[in-house]
């Protein structure tokens, strides 16, 4: 005979009951917005909303009845085990054909039983009571309310449907099988195979043991254990019995008293409906994405604690010496019933807890949930796309070409003109960001769709759908504004009105007086030579011996002007590098800053979404399977 399950006290997935049920509600609401082709499967939502349901509904009602609903099949004896347990003919036992066509209940201890019997959908002509002073040796199953089902091979179509609704409502479900129809394909495939995560509130009865031998009961209870241990349900209790005479009732009676003795066999029954749709979750969970600092300390100011472990509930603030700030926490949507209306949770406008930048101080950055590694690349290949370097040194070029007019040699910036290059090339990049297309071009646009496709594929492209798909598509929501938002950042980096250094001014003045003292020289050699013919005379204007120091000291002086302009270059070449270094570091933090706003931002929300899942999914599937 079958050794009868040990019932021990509460385990960690029932105390973490609601932790597990807000959990899985937080997955539905994640799973809505990502249904449909490669995403959640509508059915799995549907179930995991279902599951809630019942769960919020049973929660609601007596806490202190345990459900134990009796089926099987025509002939299988369950009525007649019904009304051995309850200890009088409540429910009329039928052979040939299906008599049992209405749920019957026999309710030990009616207080407050009501409310669930109406949940279940127990006709009041149906419901019985053991409260006599008659029962007092059944004082152990005070709070069971145990019910006879329809039989599931009943003509009639809403005896079927009753058998699928109630058997999924019970706290606890067993199943009377029969010597004759044990091994039916039909009561295994559709019944007890969907039933194998629920071996804690599952057991089978092997029924009208008495028709048999001792050896023919015997290998009937083996091949029936062989086709449930292959079926999955190795864990399930299989108890051989005997309505009529008896035989093996002590032993369910025994199973009984133990379940509502314990009193958590509806938290088991949740927890095991928690268990069958949990799973299919999983499929759509992979590794972690954002930084371990960001997830510790998402889990540090999660109020359940790591992991969805019991912690300070939702409202709660501060300690005991604040206790009337606190309000009570509101309901979670699995506790809130159909006609019910959500409570509404009272909250400041946005715009008292905001800070001067706009920014609430108690908001999550979404891009701290971005890999630093690929949101780095990002902005290394953005700058690449928008061409800073090659701003950047044409930049670096008109500063030294506008040094040139003040420092350079005069005869060079004469025949250069006067135009200035930094501010031409200013306004060339004004022309090109008012056309984002000239700015960025069919080339440049590629590279920023490649540079955005990389990172998506960097940070989520080894993700599970939805995720991956998910994750790009958030990523590149904003990837038609990317070149002009490029354009308009090398636009802002490029300076306006450079200040002139005042020294450039002083070496201006030093190479124009140098050249007009050269120039002064030339013409007096000249006026002297075409005056007085070559005639030598004592005056200075009339000396024809001055004109070789004149020409002398004109070549000095464009001499000494030469080597000024080459002197100074070298410093404005020095001070050009340093000014292209600061001009292509303010760029490149313009072009981050429009990545973050245009690509980080919307793929750290994504995954943002996606570790919330993750911590979700880890407290819906409980200690035992996380």
């Amino acid at each position: 005979m079958t050794a009868l399950p040990s019932v021990g006290p509460p385990q960690m997935a029932q105390k973490n009951l609601s932790a597990r049920l807000d959990a899985l509600a937080e997955l539905v609401r994640i799973g809505r917005q990502r249904e449909g082709l490669d995403g959640f499967a509508t059915s799995l939502l549907d179930d995991s909303e279902s599951v809630l349901k019942r769960a919020g509904e049973r929660l609601r009602l007596s806490a202190s009845h345990t459900v134990v609903a009796l089926a099987g099949g025509t002939g299988s004896g369950k009525s007649t085990l019904f009304n051995a347990l309850a200890g009088a003919t409540f429910s009329p036992p039928g052979v040939t054909r299906p008599t049992t066509r209405h749920a019957h209940a026999c309710v030990w201890g009616m207080q407050g039983a009501a409310p669930l019997l109406d949940w279940l959908g127990v006709q009041r002509r149906h419901r019985y009571a053991r409260a006599s002073a008659l029962d007092s040796g059944e004082a152990a199953l005070n709070g069971m309310l145990l019910l006879d089902l329809p039989d599931h091979d009943s003509v009639v179509s809403a005896s079927m449907a009753a058998v699928d609704r109630l058997s999924k409502l019970a706290d606890m479900l067993i199943w009377v099988l029969d010597p004759q129809k044990y091994a039916d394909a039909s009561v295994h495939n559709r019944y007890l195979i969907p039933l194998a995560g629920h071996a804690g509130v599952f057991t089978v009865v092997l029924n009208q043991i008495d028709l048999l031998s001792p050896e023919q009961a015997t290998d009937c209870e083996d091949d029936l254990r062989r086709l449930l241990d292959a079926e999955g349900l190795a864990g399930t209790p299989l108890l051989p019995v005997s309505a009529r005479t008896g035989a093996g009732l002590e032993d369910l009676r025994a199973l009984l008293m133990e379940q509502v003795s314990a009193s958590h066999a509806a938290s088991e029954r949740i927890c095991a409906d928690l268990d069958s749709v949990t799973g299919g979750f999983a499929i759509h969970s992979g590794g972690e994405v954002a930084p371990d600092a960001v997830l510790a300390a998402a889990v540090a100011a999660d109020s359940r604690g790591p992991l969805g472990s019991p912690g300070r509930p939702p409202g709660a603030v501060g300690g005991p010496g604040d206790a009337k700030e606190q309000k009570p926490p509101s309901r979670p949507p699995w506790e809130i019933g159909e006609d019910e209306e959500p409570e509404a949770v009272a909250q400041k406008p946005p715009w008292e807890d905001a800070t001067p930048d706009g920014v609430r101080p108690d908001e999550a950055d979404p891009v701290a949930n971005v890999p630093e590694a690929p949101a780095r690349d990002l902005a290394a290949a953005l700058s690449g796309a928008a061409g800073l370097t090659a701003v950047a040194d044409a930049l670096a070029s008109a500063r030294e070409a506008q040094a040139s007019r003040f420092v350079g040699w005069p005869p060079a910036r004469l025949a250069r003109g006067r135009r200035d290059p930094v501010r031409t090339l200013r306004a060339a990049a004004g022309n090109k960001a008012a056309d984002p297309s000239a700015a960025a071009g069919e080339a440049q646009q590629s590279e920023v769709d490649n540079a955005v496709t990389a990172f998506a594929d960097a940070v989520g492209g080894k993700l599970p759908e939805p995720w991956a798909a998910s994750l790009r598509a958030a990523a590149r929501s904003n990837i038609a504004a990317v070149p002009s938002a490029l354009a308009g950042a090398v636009r802002q980096a490029v300076p306006g009105g450079v200040r002139v250094p005042s020294w450039w001014r002083l070496i201006g003045a030093w190479q124009w007086l140098l050249s007009v003292l050269a120039v002064a020289g030339v013409i007096w050699a000249v006026v002297i030579a075409v005056a007085h013919g070559g005639r030598e005379q004592s005056t200075l204007i009339g000396d024809v011996s001055l004109i070789p120091w004149l020409l002398v000291m004109a070549a000095a002086m464009l001499l000494l002007g030469f080597l000024t302009a080459a002197g100074c270059q070298n410093m404005v070449l020095l001070a050009a590098d340093r000014e292209r270094e600061r001009a292509e570091q303010a760029m490149r933090e313009q072009v981050a800053a429009q990545a973050r706003d245009l690509v980080l931002v919307p793929a750290g929300q994504e995954i943002g979404q996606y570790e919330r899942f993750r911590q979700e999914l880890a407290v819906a599937l409980g200690p035992h399977r996380a």
